[in-house]
Protein backbone atom coordinates (compact mmCIF):
# COMPACT_ATOMS: atom_id res chain seq x y z
CA UNK A 1 0.00 0.00 0.00
CA UNK A 2 1.48 3.39 -0.81
CA UNK A 3 2.64 5.54 1.99
CA UNK A 4 -0.14 7.72 1.57
CA UNK A 5 -2.81 5.73 1.54
CA UNK A 6 -1.08 4.29 4.66
CA UNK A 7 -1.48 7.67 6.71
CA UNK A 8 -4.33 8.27 5.71
CA UNK A 9 -5.83 4.92 6.70
CA UNK A 10 -4.19 5.99 9.54
CA UNK A 11 -5.68 9.04 10.16
CA UNK A 12 -8.88 7.83 10.03
CA UNK A 13 -8.44 5.62 12.51
CA UNK A 14 -6.84 8.20 14.72
CA UNK A 15 -10.39 10.36 14.30
CA UNK A 16 -12.53 7.46 14.89
CA UNK A 17 -11.04 5.63 18.10
CA UNK A 18 -10.02 8.98 20.10
CA UNK A 19 -13.42 10.61 20.31
CA UNK A 20 -14.55 6.94 21.12
CA UNK A 21 -12.05 6.29 23.98
CA UNK A 22 -12.09 9.99 25.01
CA UNK A 23 -15.68 9.47 25.73
CA UNK A 24 -15.58 6.62 27.74
CA UNK A 25 -12.90 8.21 30.08
CA UNK A 26 -15.69 11.22 31.79
CA UNK A 27 -16.33 11.02 35.61
CA UNK A 28 -19.54 12.23 36.83
CA UNK A 29 -21.54 13.16 39.83
CA UNK A 30 -24.67 12.19 40.89
CA UNK A 31 -27.28 14.84 40.94
CA UNK A 32 -29.96 13.04 42.80
CA UNK A 33 -30.98 12.55 46.50
CA UNK A 34 -30.47 8.70 46.04
CA UNK A 35 -30.06 6.73 43.01
CA UNK A 36 -30.52 3.24 42.27
CA UNK A 37 -27.56 0.82 40.27
CA UNK A 38 -29.22 -1.26 38.17
CA UNK A 39 -27.56 -4.55 36.65
CA UNK A 40 -28.78 -4.05 32.83
CA UNK A 41 -30.04 -0.69 31.58
CA UNK A 42 -33.75 -0.42 32.45
CA UNK A 43 -36.53 0.71 35.44
CA UNK A 44 -37.03 -3.14 35.68
CA UNK A 45 -33.77 -4.37 36.45
CA UNK A 46 -32.23 -5.71 39.33
CA UNK A 47 -30.91 -3.12 41.68
CA UNK A 48 -26.89 -4.03 42.66
CA UNK A 49 -25.70 -0.67 44.13
CA UNK A 50 -26.97 2.63 45.32
CA UNK A 51 -25.69 6.34 44.83
CA UNK A 52 -25.61 9.06 47.09
CA UNK A 53 -25.60 13.12 45.84
CA UNK A 54 -21.95 14.28 45.12
CA UNK A 55 -20.73 10.84 45.06
CA UNK A 56 -18.33 10.09 41.76
CA UNK A 57 -18.89 7.84 39.54
CA UNK A 58 -16.77 6.49 35.83
CA UNK A 59 -18.42 6.31 32.89
CA UNK A 60 -18.15 3.20 30.91
CA UNK A 61 -20.42 3.22 28.03
CA UNK A 62 -23.88 4.74 27.07
CA UNK A 63 -27.32 3.33 26.07
CA UNK A 64 -29.88 5.51 25.18
CA UNK A 65 -30.70 7.18 28.28
CA UNK A 66 -28.61 5.15 30.48
CA UNK A 67 -25.07 5.52 31.59
CA UNK A 68 -22.61 2.20 32.16
CA UNK A 69 -20.65 3.31 34.95
CA UNK A 70 -18.04 1.80 37.55
CA UNK A 71 -18.18 3.34 41.16
CA UNK A 72 -17.02 2.04 44.71
CA UNK A 73 -16.60 -1.77 43.15
CA UNK A 74 -19.85 -1.88 41.67
CA UNK A 75 -20.34 -2.13 37.79
CA UNK A 76 -24.19 -1.50 36.60
CA UNK A 77 -26.55 1.30 34.65
CA UNK A 78 -27.91 4.32 35.97
CA UNK A 79 -30.02 7.14 34.60
CA UNK A 80 -28.49 9.90 32.74
CA UNK A 81 -30.64 12.25 33.91
CA UNK A 82 -29.12 12.01 37.62
CA UNK A 83 -25.48 12.45 36.35
CA UNK A 84 -23.58 15.68 35.67
CA UNK A 85 -20.76 15.43 33.19
CA UNK A 86 -17.75 16.34 34.51
CA UNK A 87 -14.40 17.12 32.00
CA UNK A 88 -13.11 13.77 30.44
CA UNK A 89 -9.42 12.95 30.70
CA UNK A 90 -7.10 10.11 29.21
CA UNK A 91 -5.27 9.44 32.21
CA UNK A 92 -7.66 10.70 35.23
CA UNK A 93 -9.13 6.93 35.30
CA UNK A 94 -5.44 5.72 35.56
CA UNK A 95 -4.51 8.17 37.85
CA UNK A 96 -7.82 8.73 40.33
CA UNK A 97 -6.51 6.06 42.91
CA UNK A 98 -3.31 7.06 43.53
CA UNK A 99 -4.65 10.73 43.60
CA UNK A 100 -7.44 9.45 45.66
CA UNK A 101 -5.48 9.26 48.96
CA UNK A 102 -4.37 12.97 48.22
CA UNK A 103 -7.13 14.55 47.61
CA UNK A 104 -9.24 13.99 50.16
CA UNK A 105 -10.40 18.19 50.09
CA UNK A 106 -11.84 17.52 46.72
CA UNK A 107 -13.45 14.27 48.00
CA UNK A 108 -14.94 15.56 51.18
CA UNK A 109 -13.22 12.81 52.77
CA UNK A 110 -15.04 9.96 51.34
CA UNK A 111 -13.25 7.19 49.94
CA UNK A 112 -13.20 3.39 48.99
CA UNK A 113 -11.26 0.01 48.97
CA UNK A 114 -7.93 0.34 47.32
CA UNK A 115 -7.62 4.02 48.30
CA UNK A 116 -4.93 5.58 50.51
CA UNK A 117 -4.10 8.44 51.88
CA UNK A 118 -5.35 10.50 55.06
CA UNK A 119 -8.88 10.67 54.82
CA UNK A 120 -8.52 6.94 55.22
CA UNK A 121 -6.70 7.61 58.05
CA UNK A 122 -9.31 9.63 59.57
CA UNK A 123 -12.02 7.43 58.83
CA UNK A 124 -10.08 4.83 60.19
CA UNK A 125 -9.59 6.12 63.38
CA UNK A 126 -12.98 7.28 64.08
CA UNK A 127 -14.09 3.59 62.91
CA UNK A 128 -11.42 2.99 66.36
CA UNK A 129 -13.40 5.01 68.19
CA UNK A 130 -16.60 3.35 67.90
CA UNK A 131 -15.40 -0.06 68.19
CA UNK A 132 -15.56 -0.76 64.80
CA UNK A 133 -11.97 -1.56 63.67
CA UNK A 134 -9.35 -3.07 65.40
CA UNK A 135 -6.53 -2.74 62.86
CA UNK A 136 -3.79 -0.09 62.45
CA UNK A 137 -4.76 3.14 61.32
CA UNK A 138 -1.99 2.93 58.50
CA UNK A 139 -4.61 4.94 55.76
CA UNK A 140 -4.62 1.95 53.65
CA UNK A 141 -8.13 0.69 52.68
CA UNK A 142 -7.98 -2.73 53.29
CA UNK A 143 -9.92 -4.99 53.81
CA UNK A 144 -10.17 -5.39 57.37
CA UNK A 145 -11.58 -1.49 57.17
CA UNK A 146 -14.22 -2.26 54.47
CA UNK A 147 -15.64 -4.50 56.97
CA UNK A 148 -15.67 -1.97 59.42
CA UNK A 149 -17.45 0.39 57.39
CA UNK A 150 -20.08 -2.18 56.53
CA UNK A 151 -20.37 -3.33 60.20
CA UNK A 152 -21.12 0.47 60.66
CA UNK A 153 -23.40 1.05 58.22
CA UNK A 154 -25.25 -1.74 59.26
CA UNK A 155 -25.36 -0.85 62.62
CA UNK A 156 -26.52 2.92 61.44
CA UNK A 157 -29.29 2.19 59.07
CA UNK A 158 -26.90 2.84 56.30
CA UNK A 159 -26.58 0.97 52.72
CA UNK A 160 -24.14 -1.86 53.23
CA UNK A 161 -21.59 -1.02 50.31
CA UNK A 162 -18.17 -0.43 52.10
CA UNK A 163 -17.47 2.42 50.66
CA UNK A 164 -17.53 6.09 52.84
CA UNK A 165 -20.01 8.00 50.41
CA UNK A 166 -20.96 11.10 51.45
CA UNK A 167 -24.20 9.67 53.75
CA UNK A 168 -21.34 7.42 55.67
CA UNK A 169 -19.23 10.15 56.17
CA UNK A 170 -22.03 12.66 57.59
CA UNK A 171 -22.99 9.63 60.06
CA UNK A 172 -19.59 8.46 60.87
CA UNK A 173 -18.63 12.53 62.50
CA UNK A 174 -22.04 12.73 63.94
CA UNK A 175 -22.44 12.60 67.84
CA UNK A 176 -25.93 10.54 66.79
CA UNK A 177 -23.01 7.97 65.34
CA UNK A 178 -23.95 4.31 67.36
CA UNK A 179 -21.06 2.31 68.61
CA UNK A 180 -20.65 -1.55 67.94
CA UNK A 181 -21.86 -3.42 70.48
CA UNK A 182 -24.63 -0.54 71.66
CA UNK A 183 -28.25 -1.63 71.16
CA UNK A 184 -29.87 0.99 72.22
CA UNK A 185 -33.17 1.12 74.84
CA UNK A 186 -35.81 0.44 72.00
CA UNK A 187 -36.52 -2.54 69.40
CA UNK A 188 -36.41 -0.06 66.72
CA UNK A 189 -35.29 3.70 65.48
CA UNK A 190 -36.90 5.87 63.58
CA UNK A 191 -34.01 6.84 61.10
CA UNK A 192 -35.35 6.01 57.80
CA UNK A 193 -37.51 7.55 55.12
CA UNK A 194 -40.68 8.96 55.85
CA UNK A 195 -40.57 7.60 59.45
CA UNK A 196 -39.54 3.81 58.48
CA UNK A 197 -38.38 2.06 61.41
CA UNK A 198 -35.28 -0.13 61.42
CA UNK A 199 -36.81 -3.15 64.26
CA UNK A 200 -34.08 -4.76 65.88
CA UNK A 201 -35.10 -8.48 66.13
CA UNK A 202 -33.37 -9.26 68.72
CA UNK A 203 -33.74 -6.85 71.24
CA UNK A 204 -37.62 -7.62 71.43
CA UNK A 205 -38.22 -6.98 67.54
CA UNK A 206 -39.46 -10.52 67.31
CA UNK A 207 -42.26 -10.15 69.97
CA UNK A 208 -43.86 -6.87 67.62
CA UNK A 209 -45.36 -8.52 65.04
CA UNK A 210 -46.88 -11.54 67.17
CA UNK A 211 -47.16 -14.93 65.67
CA UNK A 212 -51.17 -15.13 64.14
CA UNK A 213 -50.61 -11.48 63.79
CA UNK A 214 -51.65 -10.31 59.70
CA UNK A 215 -49.53 -7.54 58.24
CA UNK A 216 -49.05 -5.68 54.78
CA UNK A 217 -45.64 -6.53 52.76
CA UNK A 218 -44.92 -3.68 50.13
CA UNK A 219 -41.78 -4.87 47.59
CA UNK A 220 -39.77 -1.35 47.31
CA UNK A 221 -38.98 -2.51 43.66
CA UNK A 222 -42.43 -2.80 42.22
CA UNK A 223 -44.98 -1.30 44.93
CA UNK A 224 -46.93 -3.84 44.82
CA UNK A 225 -48.86 -5.14 47.68
CA UNK A 226 -49.81 -7.94 49.82
CA UNK A 227 -51.78 -9.30 52.95
CA UNK A 228 -49.22 -11.80 54.62
CA UNK A 229 -50.01 -13.92 58.55
CA UNK A 230 -47.02 -15.07 60.54
CA UNK A 231 -47.04 -18.34 61.44
CA UNK A 232 -43.98 -18.63 63.42
CA UNK A 233 -40.12 -17.75 63.54
CA UNK A 234 -37.23 -17.47 65.92
CA UNK A 235 -34.46 -16.60 64.30
CA UNK A 236 -36.33 -14.58 61.67
CA UNK A 237 -40.29 -14.36 61.11
CA UNK A 238 -42.11 -17.31 59.28
CA UNK A 239 -44.93 -15.73 56.80
CA UNK A 240 -47.76 -17.23 54.98
CA UNK A 241 -49.52 -14.89 51.99
CA UNK A 242 -53.49 -14.65 54.13
CA UNK A 243 -55.37 -15.74 50.88
CA UNK A 244 -54.89 -17.22 46.77
CA UNK A 245 -55.15 -13.97 46.02
CA UNK A 246 -51.95 -12.43 48.18
CA UNK A 247 -50.68 -15.29 46.74
CA UNK A 248 -50.90 -14.60 42.84
CA UNK A 249 -49.96 -10.77 43.68
CA UNK A 250 -46.29 -12.24 45.31
CA UNK A 251 -45.70 -14.27 42.50
CA UNK A 252 -46.28 -11.64 40.17
CA UNK A 253 -43.49 -9.54 42.03
CA UNK A 254 -40.95 -12.69 41.46
CA UNK A 255 -42.26 -14.12 37.91
CA UNK A 256 -41.02 -17.90 39.53
CA UNK A 257 -40.61 -18.77 42.84
CA UNK A 258 -37.43 -18.04 44.20
CA UNK A 259 -34.90 -17.61 46.71
CA UNK A 260 -33.88 -14.34 45.87
CA UNK A 261 -33.51 -11.20 48.50
CA UNK A 262 -35.95 -8.42 47.86
CA UNK A 263 -36.09 -5.06 49.90
CA UNK A 264 -39.19 -5.11 51.28
CA UNK A 265 -41.39 -2.50 54.38
CA UNK A 266 -43.79 -4.34 56.48
CA UNK A 267 -46.77 -1.91 57.94
CA UNK A 268 -48.61 -3.39 61.22
CA UNK A 269 -50.21 -1.56 63.77
CA UNK A 270 -49.60 1.84 62.52
CA UNK A 271 -45.74 0.99 62.17
CA UNK A 272 -43.64 0.84 59.00
CA UNK A 273 -40.36 -1.78 59.26
CA UNK A 274 -37.75 -1.41 56.88
CA UNK A 275 -37.17 -5.83 56.44
CA UNK A 276 -36.13 -8.62 53.53
CA UNK A 277 -38.00 -11.41 52.06
CA UNK A 278 -37.21 -14.35 50.12
CA UNK A 279 -39.95 -16.03 47.51
CA UNK A 280 -39.61 -19.36 47.93
CA UNK A 281 -42.24 -21.92 49.80
CA UNK A 282 -40.91 -24.40 51.72
CA UNK A 283 -41.44 -25.82 55.21
CA UNK A 284 -44.81 -26.37 57.18
CA UNK A 285 -48.29 -24.51 55.99
CA UNK A 286 -51.18 -23.63 57.70
CA UNK A 287 -53.47 -22.05 55.46
CA UNK A 288 -55.10 -24.66 53.48
CA UNK A 289 -56.75 -22.07 50.87
CA UNK A 290 -54.60 -19.89 49.95
CA UNK A 291 -52.49 -21.61 47.05
CA UNK A 292 -49.00 -20.90 48.57
CA UNK A 293 -47.56 -24.89 49.73
CA UNK A 294 -45.51 -23.96 52.91
CA UNK A 295 -44.16 -20.82 53.93
CA UNK A 296 -41.65 -18.22 52.92
CA UNK A 297 -39.34 -15.87 55.44
CA UNK A 298 -38.84 -12.38 56.33
CA UNK A 299 -35.92 -10.88 57.45
CA UNK A 300 -35.40 -7.87 59.65
CA UNK A 301 -32.32 -5.65 61.57
CA UNK A 302 -30.15 -8.27 62.84
CA UNK A 303 -31.85 -11.58 62.01
CA UNK A 304 -30.53 -15.16 61.05
CA UNK A 305 -30.89 -17.64 58.83
CA UNK A 306 -32.84 -20.75 60.52
CA UNK A 307 -30.05 -22.97 58.71
CA UNK A 308 -26.95 -21.45 59.48
CA UNK A 309 -27.87 -19.55 62.67
CA UNK A 310 -26.09 -16.65 60.96
CA UNK A 311 -26.96 -13.24 59.77
CA UNK A 312 -27.61 -12.93 56.06
CA UNK A 313 -25.92 -10.52 54.90
CA UNK A 314 -27.89 -10.76 51.67
CA UNK A 315 -30.87 -9.95 53.66
CA UNK A 316 -29.53 -6.96 55.61
CA UNK A 317 -28.37 -4.71 52.59
CA UNK A 318 -32.17 -5.17 51.59
CA UNK A 319 -33.22 -3.87 55.09
CA UNK A 320 -30.53 -1.26 54.65
CA UNK A 321 -31.95 -0.25 51.49
CA UNK A 322 -35.73 -0.41 52.15
CA UNK A 323 -34.54 2.34 55.19
CA UNK A 324 -34.25 4.93 52.10
CA UNK A 325 -38.16 4.32 51.31
CA UNK A 326 -41.34 5.38 52.79
CA UNK A 327 -45.28 3.44 52.31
Amino acid sequence: MPKVKKLAVLAFLLAFLLPVSFALAKSGKVTASSLNIRQKASSESDVIGHLREGDTVTIKDSSGSWYKVSAGGTTGYVAKKYISVGSSSGSSSKSSKSSSSSSSSSSGGTCAPGDKGSAVKSVQKRLKSLGYYTGSVDGDYGNGTKTAVKDFQRKNGLDVTGRVNSATLKKLNSSGAKKSGSSGSSSSSSSGSGGTERLNWFNGGSNIIPKGATFKVKDIKTGKIFTCKRWSGYNHLDAEPLTSSDTKKMLSIYGHWSWKRRAILVKYNGHVYAASMNGMPHGTSTIGNNNFDGHFCIHFYKSKTHGSGKVDSAHQNCVATAMNYSW
